[in-house]
């Protein structure tokens, strides 16, 4: 705009010099020292400068350059190839309008920027004035063409930079006509093209009149349309206009916004768009991310030295698999999820692993590039293979440090607090997750089987675990802490007792019978670990039947497990395969297989061996003549009370087991 201006008042300077003098060329350097006087910086017209002289004349003015601020490492702020701009006399005498059939520019070269103390290189001495001040001051273009232009961008304080490219645009309309402008070109290395519809130069001029304003933008696979009215056109203020964006991941909005937000399946958002100051707002916005509606508001306030984002969203109903983005994985993109090609993509490869922590590496550069304060709110949660209900996330960005306080998920009739913090803001980057489970119910781990309607125990936790990192995967790979799973009361399926411990005699008689529920004295798992490698300290699980003990360890670094657990009953058992019980495996693909005398279960030889050896030992079980012995529950539960300082989750499991 600042140097449309200069450009207008240089036409006005060689006019009046052209009509003293007419010598067009000896012109330049009256023109050049008029405007280097008024702006501190040196104007130079290499080329020719012409004037014909008409109803319409036409002023043409080549390889001009404009000198930049003496900070900046580009010479020039400002280069043109050609101006070339028609005056139409007649109006401008007989009406006092000045007309422009026709203003082309070719090879524009405009280089903003700003350096690290803030100062800006189109800050000049005496600034010429940039825009009319009154609407009706607006001169008629009838004819706009910017040929090759290229404008670059660079903020030192926001750490923003663009570089786009025109190559061609053009722009007509007058008086009644609707304005229409076309440009493509590229915009940080992706493909752009920016169509306008705006209203009549008659709209534009009228200080009454909103000025209606239509813009369809594309960005690489990012598409936004904006329609509505600008009160103050001159001033791009007074908006209440429309905002309809959609593309393919919300992370890829980083590059042209400079805001930060997760991965995400493919989205469509419409909402009331406005700006005060330097304060944008998408107020009352609604549609879908993925498979999940979502609406709210966000604020976006770039005065800060980083931009401040607020935002409050919520969704009806939301898809598990589109929060994977928040801990660098891949959207869901199975059958009948909606996902981009490039997700599809991936989704196939990480298939092809036999991993499950994704690895995608952190981008610590956008995490520090904003400030943020989230909240996310999940009415009902659309998860087939686990039983989570609804979210109430809290979420805060600064300075590169990202904490979640909490992220709250309803789980299986109870809660699940996440209290964690993923500190980015130095390499490598150290991530705290403490999360707590309170009332969570067996049954509905187990809804899809005939044993939850004979199940009811409620489970509590904690996990307190450190690691280090840049990716999900590292993070896992070096994860140091403790955690524990207790029960204490509830009831259980008394055949699926039986069954864990391979009780063949036992089963049946439930079968006859039909199932009936066992008491729950306690139960307790509690793992303590380094670098990844988490080693069970206890794992006992009693019941009013049997007692069930375990032993092993869970390996977070290589995403495999390798847990033994042995039954005891409580009672005789005159037919029994019990035998000790392995799971192994990767994450991806656990196998549960009895191990009798505990040689492993990792081969085909090796379970065909187990088999033989457990159907030998049938009539040598000890455990079947009833030797198991109550827990010590009160100790069981007493022994985890120091990873539970403020006891939140034992306070619910005692509650849990009745007076």
């Amino acid at each position: 705009m600042i140097w449309t201006g200069s450009i207008f008042a240089i036409v006005a300077v060689a006019l009046a010099i052209f009509i003293s003098t007419l010598d067009q060329n000896k012109a330049k350097k009256y023109i050049s020292a008029a405007v280097t006087e008024a702006t501190g910086r040196q104007l130079s017209i290499k080329g020719d400068l012409n004037l014909d002289l008409g109803w319409i004349s036409r002023l043409s003015a080549s390889d001009i350059q404009f000198a930049n601020a003496e900070w900046s490492k580009h010479p020039q702020m400002a280069e043109v190839g050609l101006f070339d701009v028609e005056i139409d006399l007649w109006q401008l005498l007989t009406k006092f309008r000045l007309v422009l059939p026709t203003v082309t520019i070719s090879r524009p070269r405009m280089v903003l920027e700003k350096n690290a103390e803030g100062t800006a290189n189109w800050e000049f001495r005496a600034a010429p004035q940039p825009v009319p001040e009154k609407r009706s001051e607006v001169p008629v273009i009838q004819n706009l063409v910017i040929k090759d232009g290229v404008l670059l961008f660079d903020d030192q304080v926001s750490n923003t930079q663009a570089d786009l490219k025109l190559i061609q645009a053009e722009a007509a309309g007058f008086l009644d006509a609707p304005v229409k402008l076309k440009a493509e070109g590229t915009y940080q290395k992706l493909p752009l093209t920016i169509s306008l519809d705006g209203g009549s130069y008659e709209h534009l001029r009228s200080a009454k009149d909103p000025y209606p304003l239509q813009i369809n933008l594309v960005i690489g696979k990012l598409n936004a349309k904006i329609d509505g009215n600008l009160t103050e056109p001159l001033e791009m203020k007074g908006e209440d206009v429309t905002l309809d964006i959609q593309g393919d991941d919300m992370a890829n909005l980083f590059p042209v916004i400079r805001l930060v937000f997760p991965s995400t399946p493919p989205y469509r958002l419409k909402g009331h768009l406005k700006h005060e100051g330097k304060v944008w707002s998408f107020s009352n916005f609604s549609g879908r991310v993925g498979d999940s509606d979502l609406s709210g508001n966000i604020r976006v306030d770039t005065g800060p030295k980083r931009p401040v984002m607020k935002a409050d969203l919520v969704s009806n109903l939301l898809d598990f698999d589109d929060l994977a983005g928040f801990i660098g994985g891949t959207p869901g993109a199975g059958p009948g999820e909606t996902a981009s090609e490039e997700q599809k993509q991936q989704a196939a490869a990480n298939k092809e692993s036999d991993r499950i922590f994704p690895d995608q590496r952190y981008d610590l550069e956008r995490l520090r590039a904003m400030d943020a304060d989230v909240r996310l709110r999940a009415k009902k949660i659309l998860a087939p293979k686990l039983p989570i209900d609804n979210l109430d996330a809290k979420l805060s960005l600064n300075d590169g440090i990202l904490r979640f306080a909490p992220a709250a998920f309803g789980v299986a009739n109870g809660r699940m607090e996440i209290y964690s913090t993923f500190d980015g803001s130095k390499r490598p980057s150290k991530v705290t997750i403490d999360a707590r489970l309170r009332q969570l119910d067996l049954r509905r781990f187990l809804s899809e089987t005939s044993f939850a309607q004979k199940t009811l125990s409620p489970i509590g936790g904690r996990i307190a675990l450190t690691g280090t990192g840049e990716s999900f995967r590292e993070l896992m790979a070096t994860a140091s802490g403790n955690t524990f799973l207790a029960m204490s009361g509830g009831q259980i399926s008394g055949m699926l007792v039986e069954l864990a411990g391979l009780d063949i005699a036992g089963s049946m008689g439930y079968l006859v019978r039909g199932d009936k529920s066992v008491t729950v004295r306690c139960g307790l798992v509690d793992l303590h670990g380094e670098n990844g490698q988490m080693a069970v300290q206890t794992l006992v699980f009693d019941t009013a039947n049997a007692v069930i003990y375990g032993e092993g360890n869970i390996n977070l670094r290589d995403e495999k497990v390798n847990l033994v657990v042995l039954p005891v009953p409580k009672d005789f058992s005159p037919l029994s395969l019990r035998a000790y019980i392995r799971a192994q495996g990767p994450f991806k693909d656990i196998s549960v297989f009895p191990d009798p005398i505990k040689t492993g279960t990792d081969s085909l030889l090796k379970k065909i061996f187990n088999v033989l050896t457990m159907l030998v030992m049938i009539p040598l079980q000890p455990r079947d003549l009833g030797q198991g012995k109550d827990a010590d529950c009160d100790e069981l539960i007493a022994s985890v009370q120091k990873q539970d300082p403020q006891g939140v989750v034992l306070k619910d499991v005692y509650k849990s087991s009745g007076p």
